[in-house]
């Protein structure tokens, strides 16, 4: 029988691009779903367990395609899709993609029929096993501020996971198509022996550069800018750098300046109301000044020395205020937003007592993508407990007010009000976890019969 031109047909390439985009698209509802089943579990590796749900498609590709190399190409095409659909971690989402796909690819490597179960349980072990090691690298506190403990359960965690849902699942999918003959019967076919090497060290090198750029990239600045509502600004460490060290922590010990005495010298304002954390891969998230008085153990963790020093907070109270990175820390006054009519019980939406139930996207508001932090807003109006006869939302916003079913919203947990914190205030937004902005610059919100 006569070869094909070209390795992958272009019957595979659709295939594969079709597994990437369905895997970048549904990215976002799995972690939302691992985020759910980590408020109720509350301890490491609650979202770990739907780690695999990330990596099926690529164990898929590999299945239905027949052929090697095709997870590391679909791990590829997937990653860019995240990138470009607003995956909160930016670029470091392709590296996780492209080192998943690598190890699926080598998980079937490793057996010489590699259309059996084994094969798709190992490939599916691996690939999520090293999506907690990336993360690990690039994305969390350091390894000090977590237990090796707590890592080898998110380990243990996210490779069972691939296991049950990119090996398990992926091998039933895939045995499920070719026997309805969705997809033709195809035995694996292999790279060509004097590719398949060139091919896994193109990928390798491919990872290797991404890695040493994002380490560049998301370390954190040398020098930490305080600033905002204060009366004496300044540059941590080049001024105040006497500040002592101290250890502190419950569970997990660690070393740094705490956050207060840093704060307490710059001589915050009497307005302030929030400290905005501000890291160098454009992530934001805010510590209310109370916390900043009363938490003892937030720190500004060194990590390194010299001109190779970076900053990380650690201690505070909400996971999303622990930031890696830190580039400015800006006191900022308190803000909150109006949300009045026919309810039971109306007040003001205070951003700071909703820490625990946000989520991030990248929104444009007017000033270009910014990862921004939502609530729901069906959670913020059910606490406020609309009246029966309640059926509108209006947001009020600099220029035309926009205006919404109040059962549509509290229906849809994906529509949120997102805080947009700035250098020296902070306003609202009313948007979508998709991207989609519904009203920008929201002054006020009204619940009107």
């Amino acid at each position: 029988m006569k070869q094909n031109r070209y390795y992958f047909s272009t019957r595979d390439l659709l295939l594969m691009a079709a597994l990437a985009a369905l895997g970048g698209v549904t990215s976002t509802y799995v972690s939302a779903a691992g985020r759910v089943v980590q408020s109720f579990v509350g301890v490491p590796g609650g979202m770990q367990w739907a780690a695999g749900l990330h990596v099926l498609w690529l164990t898929l590709a590999v299945g239905l395609t027949g052929k090697q190399g095709a997870g590391t190409v679909t791990g590829i095409i997937k990653g860019i899709v995240e990138l470009l659909t607003g995956n909160p971690h930016g670029l470091l989402v392709v590296l996780v993609d492209v080192v998943a796909g690598v190890l699926v690819d080598v998980g079937f490597l490793a057996f010489r029929d590699k259309d059996r179960l084994p094969g798709y349980l190992l490939a599916g072990g691996l690939s999520t096993f090293s999506n907690v090691i990336i993360f690990q690298l690039f994305a969390v506190l350091p390894a000090d501020i977590l237990s090796y403990g707590a890592i080898l359960l998110l380990c243990i965690v996210a490779a069972l996971s691939g296991v049950v849902f990119a090996g398990v699942l992926g091998y039933t999918l895939t045995r499920t198509l070719r026997r309805t003959g969705v997809v033709k019967d195809r035995p694996v076919q292999p790279m060509r022996h004097h590719v398949y090497p060139f091919f896994l060290i193109g990928i390798v090198l491919l990872a290797g550069i991404l890695g040493i750029y994002l380490h560049g990239e998301l370390r954190g600045a040398t020098e930490i800018s305080i600033a905002g509502a204060v009366d004496a600004p300044y540059a941590y460490p080049k001024e105040h750098g006497d500040l002592p060290t101290i250890t502190a922590g419950e569970a997990t010990r660690y070393s740094g300046v705490p956050v207060r005495e840093l704060i307490a010298r710059a001589q915050p304002q009497s307005d302030a109301g929030l400290l905005l954390v501000q890291a160098t891969d454009g992530y934001a998230f805010f510590i209310s000044m109370q916390e900043v008085q009363e938490n003892d153990n937030l720190l500004l963790a060194s990590q390194g020395k010299g001109d190779k020093a970076s900053y990380d907070i650690v201690g505070a109270e909400s996971p999303k205020a622990q930031v890696r990175g830190v580039s400015r820390l800006t006191v900022i006054p308190a803000a909150t937003l109006e949300i009045t009519g026919a309810l039971g019980k109306p007040a003001p939406f205070n951003p700071d007592g909703w820490q625990s139930e946000m989520d991030s996207t990248a929104l444009d508001v007017g000033n270009g993508p910014q990862k921004l932090q939502g609530m729901p807003l069906a959670n913020v109006l059910k606490a406020l407990e609309p009246s029966e006869e309640a059926t509108t939302v209006i947001f009020h916003t600099d220029g035309e007010s926009v205006s919404l079913s109040l059962d549509e919203v509290l229906r849809d947990e994906e529509t949120r009000i997102f805080t947009i914190l700035d250098a020296d205030r902070i306003t609202f937004a009313v948007a979508k976890m998709d991207g989609t902005v519904i009203a920008p610059h929201v002054t006020g919100i009204e619940v009107v019969q």
